[in-house]
Order: C-alpha cells, then sequence, then structure tokens
C-alpha cells in the first residue's frame, strides 16, 4: 500500500533513495529528500506490503500543470526485488491519479516503459 511520506520517515526513504547511481553522493541525496519535503509540486510515497510494517520501497513524482505527473524516483528494498512489488507501486501510484499520465525522466523512462509494457500483458 502507498502511503504519504511523513518526516519521521527520513532516514528510511533517504537509505532507499541512496540506491539510485545519482544520489550515492551525500549532497544530492539531502538535495532530493528536501525537494520532496519543500515543494508542494513533489510527492513522495512509501510503500508497505499489507503483511509488514517495514518500508518496502519509496515512489517519487511531481505534479505537471496539465494532465501529467512525472516519475523522479522509485527505489525497492534489495531484499523485495524480482516479485513484481515495483510494477504494484506502480499500479497504485496510477489509481492514486486516475486523469493523469505518467511520464518518466531519464532515469526513469526505461523503467517507465517496462511497467507500460507489463500493464499490456
Amino acid at each position: 500500500m502507498l502511503t504519504q511520506y511523513r518526516k519521521n520517515q527520513r532516514k528510511i526513504a533517504m537509505g532507499l533513495l541512496s540506491f539510485h547511481e545519482s544520489l550515492k553522493d551525500q549532497q544530492h541525496l539531502l538535495k532530493e529528500i528536501d525537494t520532496y519535503e519543500g515543494d508542494d509540486r513533489y510527492q513522495l510515497y512509501c510503500y508497505y506490503d499489507d503483511n509488514s510494517d517495514n518500508v518496502q520501497g519509496v515512489v517519487g513524482v511531481s505534479q505537471l500543470e496539465d494532465q501529467e505527473i512525472v516519475l523522479h524516483d522509485i527505489s525497492l528494498n534489495p531484499s523485495y526485488r524480482g516479485e513484481g512489488i515495483s510494477f504494484t507501486m506502480m499500479d497504485e501510484l496510477q489509481a492514486m491519479y486516475p486523469n493523469q499520465k505518467i511520464i518518466g525522466t531519464p532515469a526513469t523512462s526505461a523503467f517507465l516503459a517496462k511497467w507500460q509494457e507489463h500493464k499490456r500483458g
């Protein structure tokens, strides 16, 4: 289940975001998390499995003026990779924004294409 990020989850979210190659540097990571906390156009969501209290992944998006949201970050705890959880996270994200198209960044567009292909079956 995707839930709105809360500041008391900062260390967990930073840990998950640090798996991104571009966010290995502490300064970039702090800037990224500060953007999610300080800019109303940016939203960070934490993913929990229904059977666990542990955050398994995070998804970060921003809202555009038109009917699009931008997928900036998606990160999953390595122990949960390969189980289709990232696609479940994206399905839930789309359900949260049913009338909007999700577009990618250079860093997320390849994953987004895989998810869209998965949706088509």
